[in-house]
């Protein structure tokens, strides 16, 4: 039955006034749960497809600086279905948190955190900058007076897509126990309630910095396929709001360990009328192996997330060497004497219930001193008997693996111009280390989206180390990403997700006799 004039022309009206009132109103409009179907009818005709926006704002004031994100964030209609806030560590995180989510209202999935630097698209210059708080570069004056203060929000509609916030709790009363298989189902049983599938398209990770995030990653590596793509930060400090207030949980009762941004097909709204959102991720590592081959011999944990290590070196093994003597040795060959060591492990995990399985997977920890026998290194879950390298940071080899992380999303977006697709958007999560101080230029970590995506909205933060990057790797062929042990949280490290959209495919054109 055809439409009504009336209600035709009531439509058309609604259009057009949606795309007259400031986009934050739009936003709050859209997500009451007042609002009535001619209204998001109307929505759905101005957001036919995806769209992301981001703004940096460096003004020390923080309402200051969240009016000007906001007002740049919003400039065009747009309805928010997430938004991601990364903010300088001298702003309250509290305070950042409550103020954004009382600006857009209820229903909207917010995660808020704090970083040591931000990339992001000046709301002043309209350029991209890379800023990390105490870098000597050409921000230093501002860096000074100015000192971890700065705000990028970034905002994201996504058609098609189901998007939540989901928490990985701790009880307060008991810091050892954190439920790992609460977290996986109820991952799951909204993934499933959205698409009829277990399995997200994407999981943007917020790992609580004093929380061991390598079992819970690579329960999450082991869980899911490689086709949902698992990015973020491994070391953050953040607060979290879910879409449903009801959800939200008695801060009282429980801490957050971790929380996951969890984007699911909706199976609701078929691609064929509205296209699709892929997610593509690619890294750069910064560190690379040397030395000798070793094996630990015993491990002392320490209650501030630390571990003493003794080692013996593979093919001598009845001789448990001086591992302090051997860390001053390999820190004497190299120029910056950042270092790590990366353990590979194989843990018998019990998931969902299930028998336990056996697992393999490499983690990465900084050595923090030694002394005799011993290397402290930051971390803990190593044991006996698992094989580790060193590592050191290199800045060559990092400057390599940007160029590589380059060329990989030019070839995205060659072939997505030949099949008239498009990335909108971008996350890039980057080590503090890097930056200026690291590799003597400014904006090297931004260059790879920036390069390939010239005006495409980004958001980027430098963390305290651990970046996490998992999925299908542009450029890996699918058949050797399950060799040997891997791992998803990176150090020294840029881990980039590229966000894009394939369009419907036109209809057939029907041509009446």
């Amino acid at each position: 039955m055809a439409a009504k004039p009336d209600m035709v022309a009531e439509d058309h009206v609604s259009v057009n006034i949606l795309a007259r009132p400031p986009a934050v109103s739009f936003a709050s409009s859209a997500a009451s749960a007042c609002v009535g179907k001619t209204w998001n009818q109307s929505c759905n005709t101005i957001l036919s497809r995806p769209q992301f926006s981001s703004a940096l704002s460096l003004n020390p004031d923080l309402h200051a600086a969240l009016d000007e994100v906001l007002a740049d964030a919003f400039s065009k209609p747009l309805r928010p279905d997430f938004i991601v806030a990364y903010i300088g560590i001298n702003f309250s995180l509290e305070e950042t948190h409550h103020l954004i989510t009382e600006k857009v209202g209820p229903g909207i999935p917010v995660i808020t955190n704090k970083a040591k630097g931000l990339i992001g698209t000046d709301v002043q210059t309209d350029k991209l900058r890379e800023v990390i708080w105490g870098s000597t570069d050409g921000d230093s004056e501002w860096n000074e007076n100015n000192s971890n203060r700065g705000i990028v929000l970034s905002v994201g509609y996504m058609p098609g897509l189901k998007v939540d916030v989901i928490p990985l709790l701790r009880p307060k009363n008991e810091q050892q126990l954190t439920m790992v298989d609460h977290f996986l189902m109820e991952i799951m049983d909204f993934t499933c309630a959205a698409s009829g599938s277990l399995s997200p398209s994407c999981i943007i990770m917020f790992g609580d910095k004093n929380e061991d995030m390598n079992p819970i990653l690579t329960i999450l590596d082991h869980v899911m396929p490689d086709e949902t793509t698992i990015v973020g930060d491994a070391s953050a400090a953040f607060l979290c709001t879910r879409m449903d207030e009801a959800e939200n949980y008695n801060k009282d009762v429980f801490s957050f360990a971790t929380a996951a941004l969890v984007f699911a097909r909706d199976q609701y709204r078929p691609e064929a009328d509205i296209g699709e959102t892929e997610f593509h991720v690619t890294v750069s590592n910064g560190i690379i192996p040397f030395g000798p081959h070793l094996k630990t011999v015993s491990v002392l944990e320490k209650h501030c997330l630390c571990s003493w290590v003794s080692a013996i070196m593979l093919g001598f093994e009845s001789v448990i060497i001086d591992c302090y003597d051997v860390l001053m040795e390999l820190k004497s060959q190299i120029k910056k004497p950042d270092m790590y060591i990366g353990v590979t492990q194989r843990r018998n995990y019990s998931i969902l219930e299930k028998p336990p399985s056996s697992i393999r997977s490499l983690s990465f920890h900084e050595v923090k001193d030694g002394e005799g026998d011993f290397i402290l290194v930051d971390g803990i879950g190593i044991k006996p008997g698992d094989i580790f390298f060193f590592y050191h940071a290199d800045a060559e080899n990092a400057l390599i693996t940007i160029d590589q992380a380059r060329r990989k999303l030019r070839t995205l977006r060659e072939d997505y111009e030949k099949n008239g697709r498009e990335v909108f958007g971008g996350f890039i999560f980057s080590c503090e280390n890097r930056g200026v101080s690291f590799f003597k230029r400014p904006g090297v970590d931004s260059k790879p989206f920036a390069m390939n995506f010239p005006g495409v909205p980004v958001a980027g933060m430098f963390g305290n180390g651990g970046e996490i990057g998992r999925g299908a790797l542009l450029g890996v062929k699918k058949n050797l990403r399950r060799n040997g042990p891997r791992s998803c949280v990176h150090v020294y490290s840029s881990v980039y997700l590229a966000m894009s959209y394939v369009p419907p495919p036109e209809a057939p054109m029907i041509i009446d006799e």
